[in-house]
């Protein structure tokens, strides 16, 4: 009987100490649909910036969940980019609009450019490297309409402000999120992803 208590009482230990050891695990970056990617939430203090490997699960475009950097091939069947262009952003660079197919004529989803490319090199397997003006583009559930209040509580303070925008940085440097926002209403007017950006001359 007290063989049986023993290991009854070591099993209680063990499932509690593994309970307990998951809610605390910040190496994980799967998210679930109803969890808040806020920085308060994570712990995670407002100035050393944003976590990119649980804001890259959570950011979604045309509706539909993407993993970026993304290729006009993941987004699948429809999407394309009809024409690359070079050197808006320097020598080794190009862009292009992402389109889908429409009632009447394409609609634009985005733009999106490309380091280290040119376009007589590009495929539709290349991964962009920005991603903007995008209507409906939201990372963590932050796009289109909201509060700049509520973006600051997502990603934490950011590294740079300026009359009309926001600008966050990860906390390796290499990723950064723009908040261009209405000050009359303080609502957001657009957001941009830059990932492995150089700085804008």
């Amino acid at each position: 009987m007290k063989t049986r208590l023993l290991w009854i009482s070591l099993g209680a230990v063990i499932v509690s100490s593994l309970l307990t050891g998951c809610g605390k695990n910040e190496g994980s970056s799967d998210l679930s649909e109803s969890q808040s990617v806020s920085a308060s939430d994570s712990g995670q203090s407002l100035s050393e910036g944003f976590d990119w490997e649980t804001v890259r699960h959570n950011i979604t475009l045309d509706g539909r969940k993407i993993d970026v950097p993304f290729s006009v091939n993941d987004l699948g069947e429809g999407y394309e980019i009809p024409t690359v262009n070079d050197d808006l952003f320097g020598e080794d660079s190009c862009y292009g609009t992402v389109e889908k197919p429409g009632e009447y004529y394409p609609e634009q989803v985005c733009m999106v450019f490309f380091d280290g490319i040119k376009a007589d090199s590009y495929s539709n397997d290349a991964k962009c490297t920005r991603i903007s003006f995008a209507d409906t583009l939201t990372v963590c559930g932050i796009g289109v309409g909201s509060s700049v209040k509520d973006a600051e509580e997502t990603f934490g303070s950011p590294s740079m402000t300026d009359d009309t925008a926001m600008y966050f940085l990860s906390k390796s440097g290499k990723e950064r999120i723009e908040i261009y926002y209405d000050t009359a209403t303080d609502k957001v007017k657009e957001v941009q992803l830059n990932l492995n950006f150089k700085e804008d001359k």
